[in-house]
């Protein structure tokens, strides 16, 4: 039965997205000689501790999947970089314009199987993460935060993993997570800071006489910050974030920048800018924001 043009066309389009597909994996000189028949025939009795068959347990989702055994661990990895190494000589040998049907859907089934090998490993560690997470965080939220943080470490860690070293993954992926974890925790202890010396500076321009060091200004300026649509128009709102910092990179900018982005001389940013604050000093008032224990 000949191909359709529509179908060639479809072909065509699949086969160059395939073509793009290069995936990093750790190599074995044993791929050579290995077909997925040898790696089945090879697979543990139980990948799952507690399991009595290699597909006895696939896994309960997140908090309830069943850890590895080391065997399990060590034959998924095998398997899933295995799996990589054969997509990889797949793409190499594709030619877009000349591809068959049976050669994109090969393509495409080692792809979804080397995701579903991946998926299985990170479900079966998910629990280290929370583990982690807990040790690391001193509320909900933070603990929530740091769980998301950790699996995105987590999928990486496995990606990267060099199963052939004879240790089992938790201990990496554990290294992993908490190297992490410190580098986050750091960047986001900077960024507090950050926010509370830009608070402080706009709080410095609308409200008089205030300390500094004051521990309250970040919760003050909040909760002005909040009130901005209340008060400013658009324009205005721009020039301020901008220039206190409060935009989302995170850093003040020049009145020639602002000018720039807003398209405006900067004087008449400066006018503006003026004119802005001004108003947030009638929003201060009527707030009845002030800097003592009581606010």
């Amino acid at each position: 039965m000949k191909t359709s043009t529509k179908q060639q066309s479809r072909y065509h389009q699949r086969a160059m997205q395939l073509k793009k597909l290069d995936m990093k994996y750790i190599s074995s000189e044993e791929f050579t000689n290995l077909s997925q028949n040898k790696l089945k025939n090879a697979s543990p009795d139980a990948l799952f501790e507690g399991s009595k068959g290699s597909d006895s347990a696939t896994g309960h989702g997140m908090l309830g999947s069943p850890l590895l055994t080391s065997d399990g661990e060590r034959w998924l990895f095998k398997k899933m970089n295995y799996l990589k190494f054969q997509l990889n000589e797949a793409c190499t040998k594709l030619i877009p314009l000349r591809a068959t049907c049976k050669q994109i859907e090969r393509i495409e089934a080692l792809h979804s199987e080397i995701y579903s090998t991946r998926s299985m490993i990170v479900e079966a560690n998910t629990r280290l993460v929370v583990s982690i997470a807990h040790r690391f965080s001193n509320s909900l939220n933070e603990s929530e935060d740091l769980i998301s943080e950790g699996n995105m470490t987590l999928i990486n860690a496995v990606d990267k993993f060099d199963y052939s070293r004879g240790f089992r993954f938790s201990t990496y992926a554990t290294h992993a997570i908490q190297r992490h974890y410190y580098r986050f925790l750091q960047r986001k202890q900077k960024k507090r800071k950050r926010e509370i010396a830009t608070s402080t500076e706009l709080l410095a321009d609308i409200i008089p006489n205030i300390e500094s060091e004051n521990p309250l200004d970040y919760k003050v300026a909040n909760s002005l910050i909040e009130r901005f649509p209340d008060c400013l128009d658009d324009r205005e709102t721009v020039i301020i974030r901008e220039r206190f910092g409060l935009n989302e990179e995170e850093s003040s900018e020049t009145l020639k920048v602002v000018a720039e982005k807003v398209g405006l001389s900067k004087e008449r940013v400066r006018q503006l800018q003026m004119r802005a604050i001004e108003k947030l000093q009638d929003l201060a008032i009527q707030m009845k924001l002030r800097l003592d224990p009581s606010f």
